[in-house]
């Protein structure tokens, strides 16, 4: 393939498709967005900035706006001050207050499931039957109740047993098994105060989203698994400190199979999950763009295939992948 044009052109995925028919999904916030517009918030730091946290509890952020590095690092100031035989209160009233306003955060945005029509969660899921392995950034709901939209299988997320924890010794995926990795972790997964990473499930009294950021029974330290807004190093700490979230950016930087990047910017807040990237330059890859002026697409363009250690590179319409059909956007 000779190098892209990097023009204001854009080619229609049905074009590209044949040649993607066994490949990678990496979706981000475009999906999210396409279906429910609240979702390109600024960030969630924003909301929870104007809402609920403190002044304490903003001393804490400094420089960074991820929760979770924060909540992770008072996790470790707990247990030291455990060990230590010292007071604990305080630390965990900022934590608790910080997590609170995360999960209002969080509910200020996200749309509820019967808002979401059967057919757009099963239009999704079909499309992401057509991959081989499928990663997210984003953590919203959306591509979990698609995956549950008519039964789980043949997904797989490697949460087992009874508890439904993650264990990096049993992730294994079989030939009839599509995984599906959530890079930045998601409103259902939680990770516990020993560092345990499991998924909530839904009962008849709470739904998952109900259960955000709530606390949880005999685990008082445990913290929902987002790598929220914050920086490429922030994010890559946060990952490489957490088994799920490490098993699964080593699991994209392992596969070499043709990639399709769909809403997602590839920006330099995505260092990380480019460098996982380009571990295979000689691999085909295809990334979506919404239609814009000519001279800002080729402008768009110029910048992802300067960050891409591949010639093999195409762009695409946004808007006629089924994962950007207009038709899907929630009313």
């Amino acid at each position: 393939m000779p190098t892209p044009r990097l023009d204001g052109s854009l080619a229609s995925w049905p074009d590209l498709a044949p040649s993607y028919s066994e490949a990678v999904l990496l979706s981000g916030n475009g999906l999210s967005v396409n279906i429910w517009p609240a979702f390109a918030y600024a960030s969630l730091f924003d909301y929870a900035r104007d809402s609920g946290l403190t002044e304490q509890d903003l001393a804490l952020f400094g420089d960074t706006e991820n929760f979770e590095r924060v909540l992770s690092d008072l996790n470790t100031a707990i247990r030291v001050n455990e060990t230590l035989g010292q007071s604990t209160d305080e630390i965990y009233e900022r934590y608790r207050s910080i997590q609170r306003a995360l999960g209002q955060a969080v509910r200020a945005v996200h749309l509820i499931r019967r808002q979401v029509p059967d057919a757009t969660l099963k239009a999704i899921r079909n499309e992401m039957l057509r991959y081989e392995w499928i990663f997210s950034t984003s953590y919203d709901l959306l591509l979990y109740w698609a995956m549950g939209c008519g039964g789980f299988a043949p997904f797989v997320d490697h949460f087992r047993g009874s508890r439904l924890r993650f264990d990096p010794n049993v992730a294994d995926v079989y030939v009839d098994q599509l995984p599906v990795y959530f890079l930045h972790g998601a409103l259902h997964l939680v990770v516990g105060g020993s560092g345990i990473t499991w998924k909530l499930r839904s009962s008849a009294m709470q739904t998952v989203l109900d259960q955000f950021g709530e606390p949880i029974d005999g685990d008082p330290q445990a913290r929902p698994l987002l790598v929220t807004e914050g920086t490429p190093h922030d994010k890559l700490r946060a990952i490489e400190a957490n088994a799920y979230l490490a098993h699964s950016l080593q699991t994209l930087r392992s596969i070499e199979l043709p990639l399709v990047v769909f809403g997602s910017s590839l920006g330099t807040q995505d260092d990380h999950l480019l460098d996982a990237i380009n571990e295979h330059p000689r691999r085909r890859i295809a990334v979506s763009l919404l239609p814009d002026r000519q001279r800002i697409l080729a402008a768009r363009k110029a910048d992802i295939y300067a960050r891409l250690e591949t010639d093999e590179l195409e762009f695409f319409d946004a808007t006629t992948h089924t994962l950007g059909d207009p038709a899907l956007r929630v009313p």
